[in-house]
C-alpha cells in the first residue's frame, strides 16, 4: 500500500484583500503543488478574525484552512518562498497531520 502524506495549511490573508486575489493566489499555490503529486482536497475559508497582535500593520486575519495530500513528502521550503512573495498573505502555517 502506498504510503499518503497529508498536510494542512492555514493561510492568513489581508482582510481588504480582493476575493478574485485570494482565489489567485490559492490556485497559483496548487499549481507550485503539482510537483509533489499533492492536490488540495479541501479549502475551508474560517472568516476574518482579530489577531492578537499586529501583523504587517494589520489587527485582523481572514483564515483559510487547506488540506492537502500527496504521495511524497512536501519540500516546505518551495511552499513558504511562494506565500512569502504573495502581498495578499500577511502570515501562513505548514502542518504534517
Amino acid at each position: 500500500m502506498k504510503k499518503v502524506f497529508d498536510y494542512q495549511v492555514v493561510v492568513v490573508f489581508n482582510p481588504k484583500a480582493e476575493e478574485k486575489n485570494k482565489e489567485k493566489v490559492l490556485s497559483k499555490l496548487g499549481e507550485v503543488l503539482i510537483p509533489f503529486e499533492a492536490k488540495i482536497n479541501s479549502k475551508e475559508q474560517l472568516g476574518t478574525k482579530e489577531l492578537t497582535y499586529l501583523i504587517k500593520n494589520h489587527n485582523k486575519g481572514d483564515f483559510w484552512k487547506l488540506k492537502v495530500t500527496t504521495p511524497k513528502p512536501l519540500n516546505t521550503k518551495e511552499i513558504s518562498s511562494y506565500l512569502n512573495r504573495e502581498t495578499e498573505v500577511i502570515r501562513y502555517l505548514i502542518l504534517k497531520e
